[in-house]
């Protein structure tokens, strides 16, 4: 009898300790996105790189984070399972973006020197803007249930002041495609006057960071007592 009872409880804490390696996981992302963001916001006049910090970083740990809980699918109730396959399909249209977005900057890039039509700026700013607020979908989506009404309620705020900046980030970087791809087909590679006009903007994404982090701490502690309480 005891067995049967220990089982469960072992099973319950396998699922919870994935679950916060994930949370730690993003906690660390918004961290260290957060320290770039507040740096940028900071020094004007020296931006970092802004890829350092929105496209490279946040969709790494995120990756991470769901691989972690998709190698424990099998325990999740069909309520969670559910919740974090919405969070999968969001990471896998974030995929199609960057593809869209990648292949564009590649596609002028690799070619002789040629004008870039208005619609191809705006179809890359579109996917920029898609990379960045499905990030965030993500993020909501993984903590929403693990927290109260006020943690829901931050999430929300996060995901929408997040969406707006987006917007103005994705503007911005449509107005820069042309930089960018000379910077390509001239070999040079500087991306830096592309960073100095985006990276005030960027620094916006602190708010919702900050915001993302308070959520994220209250989350691990709530699932660290799940398990001591199903016991």
């Amino acid at each position: 009898m005891a067995s049967r009872i220990q089982e469960p409880i072992h099973k319950l804490e396998r699922k919870f300790g994935r679950l916060r390696l994930t949370l730690a996981i993003l906690l660390i992302g918004f961290v260290i996105d957060g320290t770039v963001e507040s740096y940028n916001a900071i020094n004007h006049t020296y931006p970092l790189p802004f890829a350092s910090s929105v496209f490279i970083i946040g969709p790494f740990v995120t990756l991470t984070g769901l691989a972690i809980l998709w190698f424990g699918r099998s325990e999740w109730d069909e309520r969670t399972s559910r919740r974090f396959r919405l969070a999968e399909r969001a990471f896998g249209l974030s995929l199609i973006a960057v593809a869209l977005a990648g292949l564009t900057v590649l596609y002028y890039g690799l070619r002789p020197a040629t004008t870039i039509p208005s619609f191809v700026e705006w179809e890359f700013g579109a996917a920029i803007v898609a990379i960045l607020v499905l990030n965030f979908v993500i993020y909501a989506l993984v903590a929403f249930d693990l927290t109260e009404v006020f943690g829901k309620v931050l999430l929300l705020i996060a995901l929408a002041w997040a969406g707006v900046v987006s917007i103005f980030l994705g503007q911005a970087l449509a107005k820069q495609l042309g930089t960018i791809v000379l910077a390509i087909q001239e070999h040079t590679f500087n991306f830096r006057p592309v960073s100095s006009s985006v990276s005030g903007i960027e620094s916006y994404f602190v708010v919702a960071h900050i915001l993302l982090t308070i959520v994220y701490l209250d989350a691990y502690r709530r699932s660290g007592a799940r398990p001591t309480k199903a016991s």
